[in-house]
C-alpha cells in the first residue's frame, strides 16, 4: 500500500491538534477546577448539577427567612419580657398605694409615677424592628398600634387609649410547607389580641361624597385598647386630683385592686403571647439545623458531580504532556525524512 508523503503530513497534523485540543481541555480544567466547563461535555451530570443548584438556592433563601424570622421573634420576645418587667413595677406601686396611711401628696407621687409607667408601656407596645415597621399592629405595620384621644369622630366621647392596627399575624415561609408566624396582633375578632382590642368594633372611614363639605364623611372608628385604657381608670382613681370624676366597674370600690387585677390580666396575656414564641424560636432552631445539614449535603452531591479531582487531574496532564512532545518529536523526524538526502 503506497502512502503519500501528503497522508503523512495530514494524520501527523490531526494527532498534534488532538494531543493540543486534549491538553488544553485537561489545562482548563485545572485551572478552574470544575470537571464540566460547558454543559455540552457532559449533558448528563449538567441536568443533574443545575437541579441540585436550584435546590441548594430554595434552601439557602429559606435559611435566610429563618434567619429573618428569628431576629423578629427575638426582638418581639425583648419588647414583651421588657413590658412584664414595667407591669411588674407598676404592680408594685398599686400594692403600695393601697396602703391606708398614704397622705394625698404621697398618692399623687405613685399615681405620677405610675403614668410615666404607662406611658412607657404605649412606647413598648409601639416599638418597631430593624426595618422601621411596628411589631404589634398586624398588617398595618407602617402605623403605630396604639394612640390616645378621639377614636371615633365623636367629640362627645371621651378620650381613649385605641388601637389602630389589625388582627392580622404576618408570617415567613420558613420552610417547604412550614409558614410562621413572625409577629404578635393587638386586637382579635369579638376581644383579645395583645392589648384587648375588640377588631369587630372597627369601622372604617367614609371618604366625603362632597369635596366641599367634610361632613357628608365619617371618621373611622378604632377598637379601645382595653388594657391600658383599665390602668389610666386605676390611676386616676388613686390620685386625688382625678379619683372624684371616675367609676370603677361593678364589683370594685378599690382602685388598688382594679389596678392589680388589670396588671395580672395583662401579664397573664403578654405570657400567652411568650410562651408561643418562645416554641416558635425553639421550633426555628431546629429548622435552621436542618436547613445547614441538608445544604452541606448539596454542596457535597454538587462537588461530586462539579469539582476536579486534581491528583487524577494532574496525573493526566503529565501525562498528555509527555504524549505531545513525543509526538512533537516524532513528527520532525519523519518530517525530515527524504530521499534526497542519500543522493
Amino acid at each position: 500500500m503506497r502512502i503519500a508523503t501528503s497522508q503523512i503530513f495530514d494524520r501527523n497534523i490531526a494527532a498534534l491538534q488532538n494531543n493540543q485540543a486534549q491538553l488544553a481541555q485537561t489545562q482548563a480544567q485545572v485551572a478552574s477546577g470544575k470537571k464540566m466547563l460547558k454543559p455540552s461535555d457532559d449533558p448528563v451530570r449538567a441536568a443533574r448539577s443545575l437541579e441540585l443548584q436550584q435546590s441548594q438556592s430554595v434552601n439557602q433563601q429559606f435559611l435566610a427567612n429563618i434567619g429573618y424570622a428569628k431576629d423578629q421573634l427575638a426582638l418581639t420576645d425583648t419588647r414583651l419580657s421588657t413590658m412584664t418587667d414595667t407591669l411588674q413595677y407598676m404592680r408594685q406601686q398599686f400594692i403600695k398605694a393601697g396602703n391606708g396611711g398614704l397622705s394625698a401628696q404621697d398618692k399623687a407621687a405613685i399615681a405620677s409615677d405610675l403614668r410615666s409607667q404607662l406611658d412607657n408601656l404605649v412606647a413598648l407596645a409601639n416599638s418597631k424592628d430593624g426595618q422601621g415597621e411596628y411589631l404589634f399592629s398586624g398588617y398595618k405595620n407602617d402605623t403605630a398600634p396604639i394612640a390616645f384621644g378621639d377614636h371615633d369622630g365623636n367629640s362627645i366621647t371621651p378620650e381613649i387609649y385605641y388601637y389602630q392596627g389589625d388582627a392580622g399575624t404576618r408570617q415567613m415561609q420558613v420552610g417547604p410547607e412550614r409558614r410562621m408566624d413572625v409577629s404578635v396582633p393587638g386586637s382579635a375578632s369579638g376581644g383579645g389580641g395583645l392589648f384587648e382590642a375588640d377588631q369587630s368594633t372597627y369601622v372604617p372611614a367614609v371618604p366625603p361624597t362632597d369635596p366641599t363639605d367634610p361632613t357628608t364623611g365619617t371618621p373611622a372608628q378604632y377598637p379601645p385598647a382595653e388594657f391600658f385604657n383599665r390602668l389610666k381608670m386605676a390611676i386616676d382613681a388613686i390620685d386625688p386630683a382625678t379619683a372624684t370624676a371616675v367609676t370603677l366597674p361593678a364589683g370594685y370600690t378599690d382602685p388598688t385592686s382594679y389596678g392589680l387585677d388589670t396588671v395580672d390580666a395583662f401579664m397573664e396575656r403578654i405570657a400567652q403571647y411568650q410562651s408561643k414564641v418562645g416554641s416558635q424560636r425553639a421550633e426555628l432552631d431546629s429548622l435552621d439545623f436542618a436547613g445547614q445539614a441538608i445544604g452541606e449535603q448539596y454542596a457535597a452531591a454538587r462537588s461530586r458531580i462539579e469539582d476536579l479531582d486534581y491528583n487524577e487531574a494532574l496525573s493526566r496532564l503529565a501525562q498528555q504532556q509527555l504524549v505531545l512532545q513525543a509526538a512533537q518529536m516524532s513528527f520532525a523526524r519523519v518530517a525530515n525524512l527524504s530521499l534526497f538526502q542519500y543522493l
